[in-house]
């Protein structure tokens, strides 16, 4: 569904400022730095601090931080005299800023690091698991990937240790199966521990939408849960899978192709990105286009950087400056100076 409130940063004659979806500017250039909004606040900078603002671009609060990071679950981690904690989707600080390291949170609980040590709290800043590991990632299916005792092993949301920390490497899980890595080989094994793709595979990558890139002897293919070889290990390269597609290399040519290996467009770009709303991204002799699934090019390629359609507007970069085009091409916004 087209979301006609959707702003995007611009900007004139050296401050940001906000267009609408035909251009228009809402919130006049006023400020030294501006991020796309997320949900209903956007960041934005004054000189060295940064602030909040709702779309009628008022202040959500009159706090300033000294920098912002990740967005999640309605939570933002900001940071003021090197400490890290939590602002609502209101920009209301909810959890002072008392940690020397926070991620975003996943499944409800996010890691925050006191001195050397890692835990987890819960978005009322309660500790659910108190900081003892040296590393940790977020919680994925109810599973977080924690070190101790140089190892690598799991645990629950409450903190108990359901695999033991044995691991050099591991990921996180995905779709019930996480890649770990047994004597420099790595395979796959299930919430219970259990070793249900041997390891065999010199890189494995998460499962997405059901099937995992892997490589032997620098040839990438993709399998699925069963261990099966779905499509053959014969690319120099690949992605994962995103919406019924992934990238994959031959030589130093790029193209996408189908859950049944076959090819939505050859490898014949110097390199592609994104798949949105029906046109594909690619890389001609350094600068950036987008073609359709037939291969052609709807939009050439003349922009340094680009970005997805979202609601048939993209990002891209044209000549270092930013600017915003329709799904045909034409732009919205290109005055920014």
């Amino acid at each position: 569904m087209i979301n006609d409130n959707t702003l995007y940063p611009v900007k004139l004659n050296g401050k940001y400022g906000y267009i609408n979806k035909i251009g228009e500017i809402c919130i006049k250039p006023q400020f030294d730095y501006a991020e796309e909004f997320n949900d209903k606040l956007a960041i934005i900078g004054i000189g060295e601090k940064v602030k909040f603002i709702d779309k009628n671009g008022n202040f959500m609060s009159e706090s300033e931080y000294d920098d912002v990071y990740e967005i999640s679950e309605g939570y933002t981690v900001v940071e003021l005299g090197g400490k890290k904690g939590y602002v609502d989707n209101n920009a209301n600080l909810v959890i002072e800023t008392k940690y020397d390291e926070a991620y975003g949170f996943s499944d409800g609980l996010a890691a925050v690091k006191v001195g050397y040590k890692w835990g987890y709290i819960n978005q009322l800043g309660e500790v659910i698991i108190k900081e003892q590991f040296l590393d940790v990632s977020d919680f994925s299916e109810g599973i977080a990937l924690v070190q101790l005792g140089g190892k690598l092993g799991y645990i629950d949301k409450i903190g108990n240790m359901i695999i033991e920390p044995k691991y050099d490497y591991a990921n996180k899980f995905s779709e019930g199966l996480a890649a770990v890595q047994v004597k420099n080989k790595y395979g796959y094994i299930d919430k219970q521990g259990n070793m249900v793709i041997a390891p065999k595979y010199s890189t494995a990558n998460d499962f997405n939408e059901g099937l995992a890139v892997v490589e032997v002897n620098d040839k990438y293919g993709f399998i699925d849960k069963n261990g099966e070889i779905i499509i053959p290990l014969k690319y120099d390269w690949a992605d994962d899978f995103y919406e019924g597609f992934a990238a994959i290399a031959v030589g130093e040519k790029y193209g996408f192709i189908d859950k049944l290996g076959m090819e939505l467009i050859g490898p014949k770009f110097d390199n592609v990105d994104t798949i949105s709303e029906g046109l594909i991204s690619v890389e001609v002799n350094g600068k950036w286009g987008y073609v359709n699934e037939e291969c052609k090019f709807i939009i050439a390629p003349i922009f340094d950087e680009v970005g997805r359609f979202i609601d048939g507007i993209s990002k891209v970069v044209f000549e270092n400056r930013i600017r915003y085009i329709k799904t045909d091409g034409e732009y919205i916004w290109s005055k920014e100076v």
